[in-house]
């Protein structure tokens, strides 16, 4: 409970983030470790105090100007942002009330920062990354008071993926909110933006190979360009996802030829025919026309909720046995699909991505290849072990407690607070070794879309944002 309240104490000082006219919380005693979301792992209290004051600028290390140029911009404008007044970059060593930024101290994890306050505050770190989330430290600090307590901050993250999925396949979230949303996920030390850009209201992105299937409500190019373009200005990595080969009703309202029929004919909305050619070069298309658009080392394929009864279509049967071998079964159409746009992705230079539940056990004789990062969601098929054991790197993406469901399931804030960790599986599963699990995200997924605003949704997950970011 004693964490618990640290939490919501530190919320409460925290909340509005850069949002004007919010007053800001008093000071913390000076002997009290100052508040930040996530808690910083060390604290060293040291005598005095540090002002930031109307004088004040950044002051970069010569030695890492090239480095952290981005960076000290960056802090610049959002305490101009904060303050209303431009503050100065320079190169050169710190004044008094000045902000310095350095890199140098390899004794840090590549995402960790050492901060020292004094008369002036120093942020020290061996990547540009580490000395970025020095700087979100800082900010937070400042957001409470213009004086900081003297000490020393050494912090860094358990995990090395921390974020935030949307579904805008099934909802459209303007760029205004996606760009807010970036700058938060900075702003708590997370770094990672799943993009879920198609599903069953509609298709997202602007597409020269098949503007047929784009939704009336989508993202152009530029759009994209501009979002990646600030992700990388703040750290956040934005991965796409276009999903395959279920969840397709957008795409296929206007390709209905490739609809998966049954044996009595009736075409499917949602899944797409892995026995026909023409599926395959419908998806290619749209991965080689996007890949580019996206400088992640990762394309998430989907993958998930495809067929359940495979009995159904004997087509799929027909198709695994002649690409696959006379004992191949019709859930190998499946496997050997997810490993054709493995290969597809691949060939971009990316890491494949796939939600979990459909990888099982004894139902088909190819395997999906181990180079696959696989996203547990639920305990359907393959336990999280399992998968490890099998090749795979496992992200904990549970259900509970990181799924917030437009209409539906909320993430329990207690419960992820004082007992989830990032290493908990849905189930109560873990992994023998943990670094094979690379991180988690809260899920926004809006199976209903008109049950909540963008305002809603941004104020429904501001505290499972804060939970995951503490647990990460």
């Amino acid at each position: 409970m004693r964490l618990l309240r640290f939490l919501i104490a530190a919320v409460c000082a925290l909340a509005a983030l850069t949002l004007p006219g919010v007053a800001a919380a008093p000071a913390r005693a000076a002997a009290a470790p100052p508040q930040t979301v996530p808690a910083l792992r060390q604290w060293t209290a040291g005598s005095g105090a540090y002002t930031f004051t109307n004088t004040s600028r950044i002051a970069v290390d010569p030695a890492s100007a090239a480095q952290l140029g981005d960076e000290a911009a960056t802090l610049a404008d959002d305490l101009a942002a904060r303050t209303g007044r431009t503050v100065a970059v320079v190169t050169g060593a710190p004044a008094t009330g000045d902000i310095a930024l350095g890199l140098g101290d390899t004794t840090l994890p590549a995402e960790g920062y050492r901060m020292t306050v004094g008369a002036a505050v120093t942020i020290r770190a061996g990547t540009d990354t580490g000395a970025f989330y020095g700087t979100r430290t800082l900010l937070q600090l400042l957001h409470q008071s213009a004086s900081v307590p003297a000490g020393t901050a050494v912090d860094w993250p358990t995990k090395p993926e921390r974020g935030l999925m949307i579904d805008q396949g099934r909802k459209f979230f303007t760029v205004a909110w996606v760009r807010q949303h970036i700058k938060e996920l900075a702003y708590l030390k997370l770094n990672y933006f799943h993009f879920h850009l198609s599903d069953t209201f509609g298709f997202r992105l602007e597409s020269s190979t098949h503007p047929e299937i784009v939704s009336t409500d989508h993202y152009t190019k530029q759009d994209i360009a501009g979002l990646v373009a600030l992700g990388q200005r703040y750290h956040v990595t934005i991965v796409p996802e276009i999903d395959t080969p279920g969840h397709m009703n957008a795409i296929l309202a206007a390709h209905p030829e490739l609809r998966l029929k049954n044996r009595s004919g009736t075409a499917s909305a949602e899944f797409i025919d892995l026995s026909l050619s023409g599926s395959y070069t419908l998806i290619k298309d749209l991965v080689n026309e996007y890949l580019p658009l996206f400088p992640a080392r990762y394309w998430h394929i989907g993958a998930d909720e495809y067929v359940t009864d495979y009995g159904s279509y004997p087509q799929l049967l027909t198709y695994a046995r002649a690409h696959y071998g006379p004992g191949a079964t019709a859930k190998d159409t499946y496997y050997g699909y997810v490993n054709w746009a493995d290969a597809l992705v691949r060939a971009g230079g990316k890491t494949t991505r796939m939600w979990n539940d459909g990888i099982k056990s004894g139902d088909g004789t190819v395997t999906p290849n181990a180079d696959i990062v696989v996203e547990y969601w639920y305990n359907y098929g393959l336990t999280p072990q399992q998968l490890a054991a099998a090749g795979h790197t496992v992200a904990n993406e549970s259900w509970t407690p990181t799924y917030y469901v437009l209409g539906g399931a909320k993430p329990d804030t207690r419960w992820m607070y004082e007992t989830w960790t990032p290493d908990l599986f849905q189930g109560g599963t873990t992994l023998s070794d943990p670094a094979r699990n690379p991180g988690s995200l809260i899920h926004v997924w809006c199976d209903n879309p008109g049950a909540e605003t963008e305002d809603q949704i941004a104020g429904g997950i501001m505290y499972p944002l804060r939970g995951l970011a503490q647990q990460t």
